[in-house]
């Protein structure tokens, strides 16, 4: 808006002056008042055009930089849509395994809050029942699986399904 006014505004002024310039050559004044009004109409004309020139290449180049944003978003919608699917398909696999396992309900929900790196508190207070519970359902998990420990167990399925 600010870059319409200032053209506006130097147009008129160029119009202006290009008018007095002529009223002037009408009247026979001074060689160095002709002078003066064909400086002015000079720089007024030069600023004009540097104006419409930056203009031109601010447009261009928000042009570009929209079309670097929307390649952006796409890819960055793709990158989510795929980091979704890959989730996705982590956690079918660890049902999965878990099925092999012959993991109860109980043991699946426990491993999978052991897979996201929470505290057997945390798991108590989620499912609602003792520490103590939840310790022996862990247990079962690491017998079945044959894993020594959480640690080990995370690390099954990021051998196995990498």
């Amino acid at each position: 808006m600010k870059d319409k006014v200032l053209s506006v505004a130097l147009v008129c002024i160029i119009a202006l002056k290009c008018m007095d310039l002529y009223i002037d050559f009408s009247e026979d004044l001074e060689l160095i008042h002709i002078i003066q009004e064909s400086v002015l109409i000079l720089i007024s004309s030069g600023l004009f055009l540097f104006l419409i020139i930056d203009i031109r290449q601010r447009s261009t180049a928000l042009k570009a930089l929209r079309a670097d944003l929307e390649l952006s978003n796409s890819k960055v919608s793709q990158m989510s849509e795929e980091l979704k699917r890959s989730k996705r398909d982590f956690f079918a696999a660890v049902q999965e395994q878990f099925e092999r396992w012959q993991l109860t309900p109980s043991e699946k929900e426990v491993g999978l809050f052991l897979l996201k790196g929470l505290s057997l508190n945390e798991i108590a207070e989620l499912r609602q029942t003792s520490e103590k519970t939840i310790r022996h359902q862990a247990s079962a998990v690491y017998k079945k699986s044959d894993c020594t420990g959480r640690h080990e167990l995370a690390a099954f399925f990021f051998e196995e399904m990498s």
